[in-house]
């Protein structure tokens, strides 16, 4: 039922800033109306010393969390980075994050959602703020720092084209595709610098397909492997998205 519930997922973002370190209960996690979600626990990552030592005055991330509908966090991918230590610091802290069972206009749904984390050294800031994180990366360009950043690469940037090595097609009942002929379902999902897939989410849909067809689509897609993305000749994560089209 779990998996069931992951198909339901609300894409939403967060509107929050803290300057502690730690988080009390019920601290909200967005303030969207109908939304109702909160953090449970939040420990911030600290100012990574190292970077201090060199100069560094502030860097961010930002970050994708796939928390199921009982408010336990699946999954999270760091989607951009000014620099590799920031991300080193997160991984610290982020397994003792604790979230409340999300909830969308009254419904039990999973949420996926991506925050943003803004460091400064001379303390903690979580926010989405989107002005922060560009005067950010202005800051790091014009000091020399910019070169340690890291982000999503498109397409267009890789060496070559992502090419599956695993792409095993959803096992749908054959009276369900009788049934929901030409339907369309489209998923999003990141592969990592390993060639893995992480957080598929059922961005679309043409018409109205079972949610067995869904299920086993997004099963699929977890399964997948590709070759590892590489930008100049590095491994980088990459965003993509896949249609499935229910036929007899």
């Amino acid at each position: 039922m779990k998996l069931a519930k992951s198909l339901l997922s609300a894409c939403l973002l967060a509107s929050l800033s803290i300057a502690e370190t730690s988080a009390a209960p019920s601290t909200p996690f967005s303030e969207i109306e109908g939304i109702d979600f909160h953090f449970k626990s939040l420990k911030l990552p600290s100012f990574p010393q190292s970077l201090s030592n060199e100069g560094y005055m502030e860097g961010y991330l930002k970050v994708a969390l796939d928390i199921d509908y009982a408010g336990e966090l699946r999954d999270w991918l760091v989607l951009e980075s000014s620099h590799p230590s920031f991300i080193q610091s997160l991984e610290g802290v982020i397994k003792d994050w604790r979230f409340t069972a999300p909830f969308v206009n009254g419904e039990n749904r999973s949420i996926v959602t991506e925050i943003e984390l803004n460091f400064r050294s001379s303390g903690n800031v979580v926010s989405l703020s989107t002005g922060a994180a560009a005067s950010t990366l202005r800051y790091n360009e014009i000091t020399g720092f910019r070169t340690n950043a890291q982000k999503l690469s498109s397409i267009k940037e890789l060496d070559t084209f992502p090419y599956p090595i695993v792409q095993t097609p959803p096992s749908v009942p054959k009276e369900l595709i009788d049934k929901f002929d030409g339907t369309r379902a489209v998923f999003t999902f990141y592969v990592d610098e390993a060639g893995l897939v992480r957080i598929p989410v059922l961005s679309a849909t043409d018409g109205e397909p079972d949610l067995a067809m869904l299920l086993a689509a997004q099963d699929a897609i977890s399964q997948w492997r590709f070759e590892p993305p590489t930008k100049n000749r590095k491994p980088v994560k990459i965003k993509l998205s896949q249609a499935f089209v229910f036929r007899k």
